[in-house]
């Protein structure tokens, strides 16, 4: 039986960066589905199982979903199916989700081992800004990490913490998470 490990932090604390990376070094990703419009580099079933809103209402009709949310007007949401598919295998495969999507994750599958990946504020402010978009939202993500989601409360949960600031290699990230997945080492 496999192992899921799921990642979860705050914005810009490098989560995608980690699972891009662990998926070339042959990592299998867990495909979440989406009802937003692909942007013009993601491809269906790469980055996400893009659907319709009304694919997506059935799913949820169907309790097809582990866990699902709405956000900015769409839906995000993890199979059943996907996860089922990756305990199938005898590989460890790995998401990223949010904490509520985590929680809901270790409540059914014993095999999930929560990662939280953090950065200070600092770093995750020059991270934000550096992407671009909306002045507000970008507000918004370091609102929400500062009062939230680098707080005790949040990091609880993790079975690891892997600080991913300036200052820390990224390489040195890469070896230790790959550690944790290739021992399940928790320290």
């Amino acid at each position: 039986m496999g192992k899921i490990f799921a990642f979860y932090g705050p914005s810009a604390s490098g989560k995608s960066e980690i699972q891009r990376e662990l998926t070339v070094f042959g990592y299998p990703k867990i495909i979440t589905a989406t009802t937003r419009p692909p942007r013009s580099h993601e491809e269906d079933g790469v980055h996400y199982l893009f659907m319709t809103t009304e694919q997506f209402e059935h799913a949820l009709a169907e309790h097809s979903f582990i866990e699902w949310t709405s956000y900015n007007g769409n839906y995000y949401g993890t199979l059943k199916a996907s996860i089922e598919e990756a305990l199938r295998q005898d590989g460890k495969a790995h998401i990223v989700l949010d904490l509520a999507g985590v929680l809901a994750l270790k409540q059914l599958y014993a095999d999930t081992v929560a990662v939280y990946i953090g950065a200070n504020i600092s770093t995750i402010t020059r991270r934000l800004k550096l992407r671009g978009g909306a002045a507000d939202e970008t507000e918004s993500r370091i609102q929400k990490a500062e009062q939230h989601e680098l707080s005790i409360e949040y990091t609880q949960h993790a079975d690891v913490i892997v600080w991913n600031h300036d200052g820390v290699d990224f390489n040195d990230t890469m070896l230790r998470v790959r550690n944790i997945i290739a021992g399940n080492q928790t320290d």
